[in-house]
């Protein structure tokens, strides 16, 4: 049976593959398009951002099931704020220890329900062989040790001592290191420079070693994020940027005698977890969050949460959560953002209800689970309202997305991540959130929104014994990969 690699690559787009392809510099995702299954249209989760899409990546559920609502985002029982390494000053703000533990440890050891199983989990249970290389969601029945460099283990006050749970073979840079009988050749990517190997050329340099040492896992996804980084900077150049990470994929392909021979073998995947969108290049391409909750006491960014506040921000670049810390607010709280059109979209929930209002408007549309419409996913739904508010058709009983794809699923599984009231905003095309110390991009490319500018993405299989479902969904990949090594899930 072919083993199975799948390669995660950050904010890789539809249009830019094609058009990388079309003038010939990816010569490695050309060769995989020729000989497998293109899919342009795959939906991604919401909101669109890493940890919360990796998660859903991994066990095959929504949000509202795996519960890790976003990048940043914080608990208001237990009074905590949460962010996986997201923005430099924030950081600092909220303490490298404590955003470092997040990441590190938190997301998959306690804020990732233990009610699903990853495909790591099921893969072992089922006396299968599993990896994961530098991706963040990574949780599995083995513990690794963690080798924290002298410098960040002596800044975090050596108090990120605790072991990871992970998959049998596993690569988290330089931190995790995986345990096979070959070393990793030491290069520059290994460096503090280069994020300590959490970038594309150690991810590859380690699944080459993997493959030759002759414990290759059944089934291998891998973690490429620099694309992602180039386009917030410089989203013009994006053709570029891909064929830099195409270079890298010819660097797997010839490790093998020929290419076929990777795909006489191997299952070769390749999926985005988000798209990006141009922001404007003028300041008021900047949603102002404090400026719209002016009349509200806003709680300071921090680790910990305390009382006497109205509401804590949490802003995940082109969506943002807004946490009322007192149920009376949560109202005015709505009103106070509603009036701006620059917001796209203004989401929130009543008992098990989600209600979706536009900026700048008034109409709202309510829907609920279990409904006597279903949408093309076969996930029945109830309405009340305007549906245009979020651009959705009815044929007969059949739910059509367009502008917002597979629009219920996804607000419902963000709202319905945690059990806290919260209210999900999210940028019309072309802005993003402006909050205390929050990465901007302006002139540069963002995402986070339920837009499908942020949110189909490319799946590309080949090797595969059969077409993958469509019409297709990120989170159907678990399920997918499961089949294909022959694995149930019950």
């Amino acid at each position: 049976m072919k083993k199975v690699i799948l390669f995660l690559i950050d904010s890789m787009m539809p249009d830019v593959l094609e058009r990388c392809i079309g003038a010939k510099q990816a010569p490695a995702m050309q060769f995989l398009l020729e000989r497998g299954q293109y899919i342009p249209d795959c939906v991604t989760v919401f909101p669109t951002m890493t940890a919360s899409v990796d998660c859903s990546l991994i066990t095959g559920v929504y949000p509202d099931r795996h519960k890790v609502p976003g990048l940043v985002w914080c608990d208001p029982e237990k009074k905590e704020m949460y962010n996986y390494i997201n923005g430099a000053i924030p950081i600092r703000k909220i303490g490298l220890a404590h955003c470092a533990g997040n990441v590190l440890f938190d997301l998959n050891e306690r804020h990732m329900s233990k009610e699903v199983r990853t495909i790591h989990e099921v893969l072992e249970e089922n006396k299968r062989v599993s990896g994961s290389i530098n991706v963040i969601a990574h949780r599995g029945h083995k513990q690794h040790k963690v080798h924290l460099p002298p410098l960040l283990d002596a800044i975090t006050s050596f108090r990120l001592r605790e072991k990871v749970s992970g998959p049998t073979i596993m690569s988290l840079g330089t931190l995790v290191r995986p345990d096979i009988f070959r070393p990793i050749t030491w290069n520059m990517a290994q460096t503090i420079a280069e994020g300590y190997g959490i970038n594309d050329t150690y991810a590859i340099d380690v699944l080459i070693e993997v493959i030759r040492s002759g414990k290759q896992p059944d089934f291998t996804l891998v973690y490429l994020p620099e694309n992602d980084h180039k386009l917030h900077k410089n989203p013009l150049d994006s053709v570029q940027h891909l064929a830099e990470v195409d270079r890298q994929l010819v660097r797997f392909l010839d490790s093998f005698d020929s290419w076929e021979q990777m795909l006489e073998r191997n299952v070769c995947m390749l999926i985005s977890d988000h798209g990006q969108t141009m922001i404007g290049e003028s300041d008021d391409h900047n949603i102002p969050l404090e400026r719209l909750l002016a009349s509200f006491s806003i709680h300071p960014l921090t680790a910990q949460i305390s009382e006497g506040k109205d509401v804590v921000i949490c802003n995940n670049e082109r969506m943002s959560y807004l946490y009322p810390m007192n149920p009376d607010k949560l109202f005015p709280i709505i009103e106070a953002v509603s009036v701006d059109p620059r917001i796209d979209l203004v989401a929130w929930k009543e008992n098990d209800q989600v209600l979706v209002r536009q900026g700048g408007a008034t109409e709202t549309l309510r829907f609920w689970r279990d409904g006597p419409f279903r949408d093309r996913y076969g996930v029945r739904w109830g309405f009340e309202g305007d549906l245009s508010v979020l651009d959705v058709r009815s044929e007969g009983n059949v739910l059509v997305f367009d502008t917002y794809p597979d629009a219920f699923s996804r607000l419902y599984g963000a709202l319905f991540a945690q059990p806290s009231q919260v209210v999900a905003v999210t940028a019309a095309v072309g802005y993003e959130f402006l909050s205390e110390s929050a990465p901007t991009h302006l002139g540069g490319g963002s995402h986070g929104s339920l837009h499908k500018q942020d949110s189909l993405i490319p799946l590309l299989v080949s090797g595969a014994s059969r077409q993958f479902p469509t019409p297709a969904r990120l989170v159907d990949v678990k399920d997918f990969i499961l089949q294909e090594l022959g694995v149930s899930q019950l």
